[in-house]
């Protein structure tokens, strides 16, 4: 097996990979079982801190290099690609654009992703200045702003690449092409930022929120009925579609951060013969070759992930003076709105509201808002960042013998309102609301999981807007006002 390496963005020097290339082949002289080529340990380089090259550009790039380097081998040999951070956005934008768009086999039989922002992160909003002074992610290269484009939360680009991934799962199973998301959910306060809240979330690892790394995604679309001639002031959502990503093995890993060399989930590997979490699950993941093998992993993770969480769920820290040392951690869940019009317009100004019982959002349990951010260049994208165990509910916290927090009762249900605007004239939105239910709770809230929500508003075009007339003499038209709204 040939291993490939990617690194993330804004790295500037091959020694990123830390002592992972001598971990494996360390690895491959111990264990008899493992079958990779330690003459083949790719290094890759990208440039990725330029501001016009973007994500695209790197991975017909990566097309090029790979050919120039690997030749034959991308047909005849087995290739495992590791990647952290950006590289698993970059790699699998590769795998779309020149493989599975066109129907063509991929010549990888592993993507192993450490870190991933598949969803992008929420520090990718903060800024180019801003960013650069962060030494949670950069080490004083210029931030490429074409990839921060991509990285940004609820970028067109990283939802475009996620729903072709969906649909080209069928051919990935068929191929047996076996993807993985390896990332941590613990936070290194030596790299911790204490101006930027983003560098010590929830269910994160300091860059990367797990829902963000987490290929597994859901779908609902929400689809506003059109309005009757004697309009209502608003109109109801249906869920008119559903659908998921399923079946990525996702692993969180023990105590790993996203960077540096005392937690990173990459730098922090060291070249000797210890027990290390990235280490052992790359190498369980390298090591299926079969649907039954993946599925079994998955399964493996999934138990892990269980026993890696409940046993971080109380952080407690030594600070000084009278400072609250214990923190519990909630897994939290991720839902990215998407508002458009029937028509396929994007609606750019609106605002969202969830709601509970009675469809009032003061019924929601306190504490279950952590973030809310809206996409710069799309601002019809708006993404929320919620406390899940809020509002799923949750079990007694205890630690050192004492509950630290008692049981969350879980809320009854979730709704949503959506004020859209304009709300007048000849053509304009109505409000819209989805009913609160059990049921859209559990669809739309997963722990560490991301749900994309279509919304999509009825054009409202009422009579007026255009006029036919039997009138000679001139008429001055510019006071009419609207008429009933048109029907379909």
């Amino acid at each position: 097996m040939i291993v490939v390496l990617v690194h993330g963005w804004s790295v500037r020097n091959t020694d990123t990979y830390g002592e992972l290339p001598a971990r494996l082949r360390r690895e491959a002289r111990r264990r008899s079982e493992l079958d990779i080529d330690i003459r083949n340990v790719w290094l890759s380089k990208y440039i990725s801190f330029h501001n016009e090259v973007r994500v695209e550009d790197i991975a017909r790039a990566f097309e090029a290099a790979m050919r120039r380097e690997l030749g034959d081998a991308l047909g005849t040999r087995r290739i495992a690609v590791v990647t952290h951070s950006t590289g698993g956005p970059v790699v699998r934008d590769w795998m779309q654009r020149y493989y599975l768009a066109k129907r063509k086999r991929v010549p990888v039989s592993h993507l192993v992703m450490l870190a991933p922002a598949n969803f992008g992160s929420p520090l990718a909003q903060l800024g180019r200045s801003r960013l650069a002074r962060l030494k949670t992610w950069f080490n004083g290269v210029e931030p490429g702003m074409g990839v921060l484009d991509w990285l940004e939360l609820a970028s067109p680009e990283s939802l475009a690449l996620n729903f072709a991934w969906q649909q080209a799962a069928p051919q990935l199973a068929k191929q047996g092409v076996y993807s993985f998301v390896l990332t941590g959910a613990s936070i290194d306060h030596q790299l911790y930022d204490f101006v930027n809240s983003y560098t010590g979330e929830q269910d994160s690892d300091g860059v990367v929120r797990v829902a963000n790394a987490n290929l597994d995604f859901r779908h609902l679309v929400l689809r506003q009925a059109a309005p009757a001639r004697s309009a209502s002031k608003i109109l109801d959502l249906d869920i008119a579609e559903e659908s998921s990503l399923d079946g990525i093995p996702l692993a969180i890993l023990e105590g790993r951060s996203h960077s540096g060399e005392r937690m990173g989930i990459l730098r922090s590997i060291r070249d000797r013969n210890d027990e290390h979490p990235t280490v052992e699950a790359l190498l369980a993941c390298l090591q299926v070759n079969s649907a039954r093998d993946y599925r079994a992993q998955r399964q493996a993770f999934e138990e892990q992930n269980k026993r890696v969480l409940e046993e971080a769920r109380v952080e407690v820290r030594e600070l000084p003076g009278p400072f609250d040392r214990t923190r519990i951690k909630d897994p939290c869940s991720q839902v990215i709105f998407r508002v458009r019009d029937h028509e396929g317009h994007a609606v750019k100004d609106f605002e969202i509201l969830l709601t509970a019982d009675g469809d009032d959002p003061d019924r929601l349990p306190p504490g279950f808002f952590v973030d809310r951010q809206k996409n710069h260049r799309q601002p019809a994208n708006l993404t929320y960042y919620l406390n899940a165990a809020r509002l799923l509910g949750d079990a007694p916290v205890a630690h050192g013998g004492e509950i630290l927090r008692e049981a969350l009762l879980p809320a009854e249900g979730l709704g949503l309102c959506i004020q859209p605007y304009p709300v007048e004239g000849f053509v304009h939105y109505l409000p819209g609301r989805l009913r609160v239910s059990r049921d859209v709770l559990l669809q739309m809230i997963v722990p560490h999981r991301t749900t994309v929500v279509d919304i999509e508003l009825h054009r409202v075009v009422h009579e007026g807007t255009f006029r036919l007339t039997h009138r000679q003499d001139p008429e001055d038209f510019t006071q009419a006002k609207p008429g009933a709204p048109l029907t379909e």
